[in-house]
């Protein structure tokens, strides 16, 4: 029997074990909550409002306004004092802080679909992951911390930050370059700003997997002791 529908009957004893993995979870629950409410009514707001509002408002390279994206600047040429960029297409411009932003005046659909591909899978993938540690945190408040599902849960996660990570870097990458391609006449180096992207943005969530990997296998020995000891009551 789960302890949720222990706690139905009104057990004191498991009230006070949802107590006590309820207390577990936090901060995090806490702010996984507040995040995921917080992206929910922003959106909403935006969406509510976006049709009485006079300015335009950029969701993620769609805008009446010029499609911009910032673009790496390795693979491109520089001209001067490095705040232009060399032979532009009509109707784009170009400025350097360190990237390049690239922004074309009057964008294509393609453009704009690609300058959303330079920015969305970012987003995506952060609310992805919240939804998998609230997901993951209900299971924790159900079940406790030694539990078989949360093991699973865990390796599931430390696997989708690191699949999804280097999937978003390097879609972001070509995303950039093929807009990039757009602007300028000369050629940009997808595959080299790809395995820069990767080399670069890979080291964090590779550590965040481990971790979450060995906390998994924590979880799943603590499961079975915890079998075990139920076993010899």
């Amino acid at each position: 029997m789960k302890r949720g529908k222990a706690v139905a009957g009104s057990d004191p004893v498991a009230l006070a074990g949802v107590r006590a993995n309820w207390k577990l979870t936090e901060p995090l629950g806490c702010a996984v909550s507040f995040i995921l409410m917080f992206s929910v009514t922003l959106v909403a707001a935006v969406l509510l409002t976006s049709p009485w509002t006079k300015s335009s408002i950029d969701f993620y390279g769609f805008t009446t306004g010029p499609a911009c994206a910032n673009v790496p600047l390795n693979g491109l040429s520089e001209t001067g004092g490095g705040s232009t960029i060399a032979h532009l297409r009509p109707q784009t411009s170009a400025g350097s802080t360190g990237q390049v932003s690239l922004c074309a005046s009057h964008p294509t659909f393609g453009q704009r679909t690609l300058v959303t591909l330079t920015q969305a899978p970012a987003a995506v993938l952060y609310l992805a992951i919240l939804l998998l540690l609230w997901q993951l945190i209900r299971t924790i408040r159900q079940d406790g911390p030694f539990a078989d599902l949360v093991a699973r849960r865990l390796r599931f996660l430390a696997w989708f930050i690191l699949a999804g990570s280097a999937a978003v870097a390097a879609g972001q990458s070509i995303a950039q370059s093929a807009f990039a391609s757009t602007i300028i006449t000369d050629s940009v180096p997808a595959d080299s700003n790809a395995v820069g992207a990767l080399t670069d943005g890979l080291v964090l969530p590779v550590l965040i997997a481990c971790g979450l990997l060995t906390l998994a296998r924590v979880m799943r020995v603590g499961a079975r002791m915890r079998d075990d000891l139920a076993g010899t009551v």
